[in-house]
């Protein structure tokens, strides 16, 4: 799946400022120094939510890129090229931190308003080149979404989508996008809101809340995915079950809460809850494995052609 690199970023979940985004401001020398020229007019189109005038097709990808040029032929940066020749566009990690530098992530909706999340943002800022677009409500079409590889869903309170809407996003999962959905924001529209943008993946939220705790209940039933990989407990507090006919990642007693399912050529994955973009998670619980648990998940939803780098905490 094409994708045109930009590097807008913002807000809380992913100020992922979605993850959680664009091209890679290093020099892939490892030396220092950024040797890429950006494209002013196509900042500019993006800023008002269009996907400036460049076709997809790889001739005018220099008008939607943050252009590289290197002397050493076989070194992969963030062209939207496979470089190294190996299958993989876009591989880049300089930090090795897991977190691809060219990956374009994205938010929709707003942030949770129950926990801070500062912890989380600056932990995907400290190791992405980009962060995480906020799409906030903007109105979901086949251009606006085009750009990322990954969009991760937040609370959809007060927001209702038409079906132009929810095709656009299903086209661009088909594609080959990665969605991820959150709930739990303590508002009746926000699971149906949601569940709306799920329908095409055969996933939904349940009507009931689960696992109410403070802290956080412990979700210890773990099945062998790549998204549970040496993941053992991420907290959850009054989320919904995940339902639906995709495959079972994770349960607590008789409540399953998270589920992966493939659509077309992209991936969806559905969280029962919130709690894992707040600080109180990230600080205040060293047995919850939250870092790995998105590490994998992000890993996971993009494309497997793209951006994929080793994950080695």
């Amino acid at each position: 799946m094409t994708r045109h690199l930009h590097p807008l970023f913002s807000n809380h979940l992913l100020t992922l400022g979605v993850i959680l985004t664009s091209a890679c401001s290093c020099d892939p020398s490892g030396e220092g120094g950024d040797t890429g020229v950006r494209d002013s007019s196509f900042d500019a189109a993006l800023d008002d939510g269009s996907s400036g005038d460049a076709s997809r097709d790889g001739s005018t990808r220099d008008a939607r890129l943050d252009t590289r040029v290197s002397d050493d032929a076989g070194i992969e940066i963030c062209d939207g090229i496979d470089n190294d020749g190996n299958g993989i566009i876009d591989e880049v990690d300089v930090g090795g931190d897991g977190v691809c530098d060219c990956l374009l992530i994205a938010t929709l909706g707003i942030p949770g308003a129950h926990g801070d999340g500062d912890v989380f943002a600056t932990w995907l800022n400290e190791r992405s080149d980009t962060g995480a677009t906020s799409l906030t409500d903007q109105v979901l079409t086949a251009e606006l979404l085009e750009p990322f590889q990954v969009i991760v869903v937040q609370d959809l309170r007060g927001r209702e989508y038409a079906e132009s809407e929810v095709a656009a996003l299903r086209g661009w999962i088909e594609a080959g996008g990665g969605l991820m959905t959150l709930i739990g924001y303590g508002d009746r529209t926000e699971r149906t809101n949601v569940n709306t943008l799920l329908e095409p993946s055969g996933l939904r939220y349940g009507e009931t809340p689960i696992l109410a705790g403070s802290p956080t209940v412990p979700i210890t039933t773990w099945h062998t995915h790549p998204v549970s990989e040496e993941v053992m407990e991420v907290g959850v507090d009054n989320g919904y079950e995940v339902e639906g006919s995709g495959e079972v990642i994770a349960e607590e007693g008789e409540f399953v809460v998270l589920r992966g399912a493939t659509l077309g050529e992209g991936k969806v994955l559905v969280w029962g809850d919130e709690w894992i973009t707040y600080d109180s998670e990230w600080t205040g619980h060293p047995e919850y494995q939250l870092e790995r648990f998105w590490l994998n998940a992000i890993k996971w939803l993009t494309p497997a052609t793209e951006c994929q780098v080793p994950i080695l905490i």
